[in-house]
């Protein structure tokens, strides 16, 4: 019907007159952009309306996924997460028209990006990913070939998102509009907006749970691995977020927190700040921990230090945790853990913590004071490190020996036992350009003595399994 009355017309090329009755005729093009964009309008009323009062965001980004697929035909969508430095793709979240969301999918846990190097090109330049017929690439690329053959992907569009997380929204088998990637972007969108809105609530109620003690005390968790921030009732605190950031304020903390004894404020102000005078450390002092007071208050009406006449010491008013000493104590707990999996689960959390070095943006204002505990959590890292690579060496799990290996090393790149196990991992996989490329970080990051020791390691082991 539509198409008879639009190419009614007595006028060819007029615009229509709705007094005398008058059309024009409209080219194909025209004919089926006005398809499109009526056919669209529908999906987005369609779907608003059945979302409307839902509150659950995996429920609107399931819906989303849902509206997706009936427009574009496809029968299956997907948010997929990229590492790029890893080489590791997951499925995070997904919605099959046979099976429904979340259910079994022929993806693996982890998918290697080897197997899918035009993604990855895409996903740098942020560009959408069209393959009309996946047929047309069985010459030309083989081995992503036959991934799609595994994932029944006949036709496929991608479009990507970045950059904290990366990866891309997926629509698998779509049969029509498929030059047409501008509507999986919008869906794209608010799918990874109630993505995020759900680890922001995970978040919050993991910490809301914990940080209100039995006897009403606030619980603070001082993050000082890494870039430093606090995490109070759900919600992180920056620094460099605060309106009047307090550098000197968050040091005093620090210090105190490491040394776990009440502190004199002079010997503490000869160290951070050797070149101020007496009267206006004392001063500058007293400000600082005003204002960290000030800061924290929004949150909790508790004090955190007390500033007595010389010495300054934590207060009981609140329970305060640093993610290094929790690292610490989930390691200790692996190492005298007897079940594997209870060790390998305790040593994956202390790794998850570990975000760089102590201070990471605040260790060179503040002398050598620091230099030992920096070593000590530093250490405590490429340990825990060193044990999860070898459990998941020894099991064989070499997607996540990569995963692991490729992430410590971006944190510390003189880790001998990761060279040694990414190198096994990549080795077993079939994948030769991340060995190679490990293989020149470790001639550069390690001493020669370091680098011969790695190789010669991995020489026994070739003649061990040969």
């Amino acid at each position: 019907m539509l198409e008879k009355f639009f190419s009614l017309g007595k006028s060819k090329g007029k615009p229509s007159d709705d007094t005398t009755g008058e059309y024009r005729t409209i080219t194909e093009e025209e004919y089926q952009r006005y398809v499109f964009e009526d056919e669209l309008f529908k999906i987005i009323v369609e779907t608003e309306a059945a979302l409307h009062n839902i509150e659950d965001p995996i429920e609107i980004a399931v819906g989303v996924m849902k509206a997706a697929c009936k427009f574009y035909g496809a029968d299956w969508c997907g948010i997929l997460i990229a590492d790029l430095r890893s080489q590791l793709w997951r499925p995070e979240m997904w919605y099959d028209v046979e099976t429904g969301p979340m259910q079994e999918t022929l993806f693996h846990e982890f998918e290697m990006t080897d197997e899918f190097v035009a993604w990855a090109e895409h996903l740098v330049n942020q560009k959408p990913m069209i393959i009309p017929d996946t047929d047309a690439i069985r010459d030309t690329n083989p081995k992503e070939y036959e991934a799609y053959q595994r994932l029944q992907a006949k036709a496929v569009i991608g479009v990507p998102f970045g950059q904290h997380p990366l990866g891309y929204m997926v629509v698998r088998n779509p049969i029509r509009n498929i030059s047409q990637p501008e509507p999986l972007q919008l869906a794209c969108f608010v799918a990874m907006m109630m993505v995020l809105q759900k680890r922001r609530l995970d978040a919050e109620r993991r910490y809301i749970s914990d940080d209100i003690m039995e006897d009403g005390k606030l619980k603070i968790r001082y993050n000082i691995l890494g870039q430093h921030s606090m995490d109070i009732n759900g919600r992180r605190i920056r620094e460099q977020d605060l309106a009047h950031p307090n550098r000197r304020g968050w040091v005093i903390l620090l210090y105190l927190i490491l040394h776990k004894i009440p502190v004199d404020q002079l010997s503490m102000a000869a160290e951070l700040w050797p070149d101020e005078s007496e009267k206006a450390a004392r001063t500058n002092i007293r400000q600082a921990i005003y204002r960290l007071h000030s800061d924290l208050a929004v949150y909790h009406d508790a004090k955190v230090i007390d500033v007595k006449s010389r010495m300054l010491e934590l207060l009981d008013d609140v329970h305060i945790v640093t993610d290094a000493e929790e690292m610490e104590s989930l390691y200790l707990k692996a190492k005298s853990t007897a079940t594997s999996d209870e060790k390998a689960e305790a040593l994956k959390k202390a790794f998850e913590l570990y975000q760089g070095r102590l201070f990471k943006l605040g260790e060179l204002d503040m002398g050598s004071w620091l230099i030992p505990y920096t070593t000590h959590y530093n250490q405590v890292f490429i340990d825990v490190t060193r044990e999860l690579l070898t459990m998941l060496g020894h099991s064989r799990d070499y997607h996540r020996v990569i995963e692991y290996a490729s992430r410590a090393l971006s944190f510390e790149p003189g880790i001998q036992d990761a060279y040694y196990w990414i190198s096994i991992a990549a080795e077993a996989t079939g994948n030769s350009m991340m060995k190679d490329r490990y293989d020149q970080m470790a001639r550069e990051e390690l001493t020669e003595e370091e680098y011969q020791k790695v190789q010669h390691l991995l020489e026994i082991r070739t003649h061990t399994t040969e």
